[in-house]
């Protein structure tokens, strides 16, 4: 699907079509964004995003101040503080928003950003599984993710945080 644009006096108002033109989802949000996993993003009117399905239903109400689309069966969500965490579909606050910044789900773990802007991994109870102390890293793919040390090198490490390359 992708997104209808209905201009109205000076407000544009974005709404979903599907592959053949027709509007499936009425020019009623700010914003909207891709269909991840069943739900898409919204923005409402008051900058609040939440999450509709593809009836146009709003499942999660629009309430955090940043929402991204779902990995996993988790997505993040940004609080009014700023702090980043993650919501199952129901909208259900499974990982408290505590993280300055954080990556979707991969092979079950995500990055995160820890309040000193280093990077480590948590599973999906929240759990860090690998510390914060890298200043940067990618997602984990076939068993690996890319982390960059302090002196600007990138390394590959495995699910236990070992560098293995």
């Amino acid at each position: 699907m992708n997104k209808a644009i209905f201009t109205e006096a000076k407000e544009t108002n974005y709404g979903i079509i599907d592959k053949t033109g027709k509007v499936v989802i009425p020019c009623q949000w700010k914003d909207t964004y891709s269909f991840s996993e069943g739900l898409a993003v919204v923005e409402d009117a008051n900058d609040k995003y939440g999450f509709i399905d593809k009836t146009g239903k709003v499942v999660i109400p629009c309430q955090w101040k940043g929402a991204w689309g779902f990995s996993e069966g988790l997505a993040s969500v940004k609080d009014a503080n700023g702090k980043r965490g993650y919501i199952d579909k129901t909208g259900k606050v499974v990982i408290p928003c505590q993280w300055k910044g954080v990556d979707n789900f991969s092979e079950g773990l995500a990055g995160v950003v820890d309040a000193n802007g280093k990077w480590g991994f948590i599973d999906k109870t929240g759990k860090v599984v690998i510390p914060c102390q890298w200043k940067d890293a990618n997602s984990f793919r076939e068993g690996q993710a890319r982390v960059k040390d302090a002196d600007g090198k990138w390394h590959k490490i495995d699910k236990t945080g070992k560098v293995v390359e």
